[in-house]
């Protein structure tokens, strides 16, 4: 996460948190309309947040939003993406971590399908790393052996101590990387959680080569599940989520910081769709139910399986420096 972003005014909410109200943190328009209100269903926090849609350039975003130092709150570290496969639920263990290993290769298929082979010798970034499985499968599958960006201290305790693995504990910024070390960077379900996702771009695009790429994953709110869901979509995610990027508003972003957009695939997860369905049948506080929660998600997205291809939850984009 990165704070130092325009802010128009900061203010406490009724429940004692610190917010901020900003401009788009697309084009810096402050006419916006509102979509609908969403709340923290993961961990059932009191309070509600606005997502706004720019009337200027049509990104959507948080509106009002926590600050920089009230967002830390929001990722305690049963946080699923803190969660390790083998700290998850005995009966689960198998199959998250077979999933875990399909979701990261399928990853590595989609970036070489537009780049090419990743080669032993290439200079690879992880932004937001997490669990590092990204790194980790690329070091295992084609020899590179990449650094991770988190600042999460139990991750990169993990990374270095169980991986034995390089990684900079801060944000990307302050790693103050090399101009044009990178020939990849890659930022997995990251740039919705940034306050300031020009400024990350702009140092994407300044650590890497020419030439050089980024690959993301992103919620992708143009979608079926988003439409139908609403404020109950489970990639919604607020306030963790604060800017929901579609092909358009992601194609300007990129290149209003010297990227160009190559390529943009969308897809869905059962999962995930089964999450949604449980948020609107009324689930909320779902991480107290680490065994149930999975086990219902992935029975109620089961019948969705058919329909995957049309429904278009997730977006794999891959940009090149220019």
């Amino acid at each position: 996460m990165t704070s130092g972003s325009t802010v128009l005014r900061t203010f406490t909410n009724e429940h004692g948190e610190q917010q901020e109200e900003v401009p788009c943190p697309l084009c810096r328009s402050t006419d916006s309309e509102l979509v609908f209100e969403g709340k923290d269903l993961l961990y059932n926090k009191p309070g509600a947040y606005r997502v706004v849609r720019c009337k200027s350039c049509t990104l959507m975003y948080v509106n009002p939003r926590p600050t920089f130092a009230s967002l830390g709150a929001h990722y305690p570290d049963d946080y699923f993406c803190y969660v390790p496969p083998e700290a998850s639920p005995a009966l689960l263990r198998p199959i998250i971590q077979s999933m875990a290993r399909d979701t990261t290769m399928r990853r590595i298929a989609l970036i070489e399908r537009a780049i090419g082979r990743i080669g032993p010798e290439a200079q690879v970034a992880d932004v937001g790393c997490g669990l590092n499985d990204l790194l980790f499968q690329i070091k295992a599958e084609r020899g590179a052996v990449g650094i991770g960006v988190d600042m999460k201290d139990t991750m990169v305790e993990r990374i270095r101590e169980k991986q034995q693995m390089p990684v900079f504990h801060g944000t990307l910024e302050s790693a103050r990387f090399d101009p044009g070390r990178f020939d990849l960077v890659t930022m997995i379900e990251y740039l919705e959680h940034e306050a300031n996702p020009g400024a990350v771009l702009e140092e994407v695009r300044r650590i890497l080569k020419p030439g050089g790429h980024l690959a993301l994953e992103i919620p992708y709110p143009g979608g079926w599940p988003a439409r139908a869901f609403g404020n109950r979509w489970a990639n919604l995610d607020v306030p963790r989520h604060l800017v929901f990027f579609d092909r358009e508003t992601l194609a300007r972003a990129l290149s209003d910081h010297g990227l160009e957009l190559v390529s943009f695939e969308t897809f869905a997860i059962p999962f995930y769709v089964g999450t949604s369905v449980l948020f609107y049948l009324g689930g909320h506080d779902m991480m107290r139910h680490t065994l149930i929660t999975p086990l219902l998600a992935g029975l109620l997205g089961a019948p969705f399986l058919p329909a995957l291809p049309w429904m278009h939850e997730f977006a794999f984009a891959v940009a090149r420096a220019r």
